[in-house]
């Protein structure tokens, strides 16, 4: 980086600390945002020194210290709410508070279970696990999806596992969502052979069990999370084969857990109008896109369209010097444009 282009990321991150800290950012979120929804979208929580921790995906891993640093801004600039009152204020119950903040986590991480859910009930805020409903049956410690990432990032990997699955030029698009829909079409047995086969290291690098398993989301789950849908077997939607197979069986589940209120998100972000149309046939009244969009909620139409999250990295978009930065936050979050709700 050249002196001058030092020099105006040092004034630019200067007045962002002074904007900050005077409150002006935070009066502009107050209002500006007031009635507006936000979602924020979390995948694994570990501790820094967890040995699970040096084999996540960091894009979507955050510390748990971060985590707790993340949740005191939260507590600072917004009123974090629960799918109920989100539905409640939707029918005319009870209004929501102001600057309203709804929490999700997908996939169906253990790590959700053990180290980000106990934070949330100390501080006693509400959230949403979405998860893929087929992870929780499934045998192998870690999880396929996993596996294939880490094998995807290895050298050479991305051609070599297209040509594994005959394929004989690269898709057009994401290489790893083409290969999750690919495997995930598979039967069980025949996805961990082709993965023991062609990425063997990724297979064998993780002891303890990665996922939630049922009988952790009939007995573990505490009150203040509620269970959500992301697909079966978490393959993008937009190449499955069989999109509503997987709907439904997102939807059984949550019918075996309780769930009276059916919630899901868009495995991958993948997700088309169509696809939001056969997944309200299914049953699911909360839909959630990937869709980096803060939600204006100054009207309820009749029909809601997929909602969008921002997911949240713990990088230097919104870290100073490896800790998470209040300053850095707000930027982030507060000036995300608007998605309104009309009906589709």
């Amino acid at each position: 980086m050249s002196a001058m282009a030092s020099a105006m990321v040092s004034v630019k991150n200067a007045m962002r600390r002074a904007l900050y800290r005077s409150g002006v950012l935070g009066a502009w979120h107050r209002w500006r945002n007031r009635r507006v929804l936000t979602v924020l979208m979390f995948h694994r929580v570990l501790p820094a020194n967890d040995p699970a921790f040096a084999l996540a995906e960091r894009e979507f891993t955050f510390t748990l210290d971060g985590f707790r640093r993340t949740l005191d801004f939260v507590q600072r600039h917004y009123n974090v709410v629960s799918l109920d009152d989100l539905q409640a204020a939707r029918q005319g119950q009870r209004p929501l508070p102001p600057n309203p903040m709804l929490i999700t986590f997908d996939d169906g991480w253990r790590d959700t279970l053990d180290h980000a859910a106990p934070e949330l009930a100390r501080r006693n805020l509400p959230a949403v696990l979405f998860v893929s409903s087929e992870v929780v049956g499934l045998d192998a410690p870690r999880w396929w999806q996993d596996a294939l990432v880490a094998a995807l990032a290895e050298q050479g990997a991305p051609a070599r596992l297209c040509a594994a699955a005959g394929w004989g030029n690269m898709p057009e698009g994401s290489v790893s969502q083409a290969l999750a829909a690919h495997l995930g079409a598979m039967p069980q047995a025949d996805r961990q052979a082709w993965l023991q086969r062609h990425a063997p290291g990724a297979q064998q690098q993780v002891a303890q069990r990665q996922m939630l398993s049922r009988d952790d989301l009939q007995a573990r789950i505490p009150a203040q999370l509620a269970i959500g849908g992301h697909g079966h077997t978490h393959s993008p939607l937009t190449l499955s084969p069989d999109p509503r197979a997987e709907l439904l069986a997102s939807r059984r589940m949550l019918d075996e857990l309780g769930q009276g209120l059916r919630s899901m998100s868009f495995p991958h972000g993948a997700w088309s109008p169509e696809l939001v149309t056969a997944a309200r046939q299914c049953g699911f009244e909360w839909i959630f896109t990937s869709d980096a969009t803060l939600v204006d909620l100054s009207r309820w139409p009749a029909s809601l369209p997929a909602l969008g999250r921002i997911h949240l990295p713990e990088n230097p978009w919104t870290c100073q010097a490896g800790c998470i930065d209040f300053a850095r936050l707000a930027t982030f979050l507060f000036f995300r444009p608007l998605q309104s709700v009309p009906a589709i």
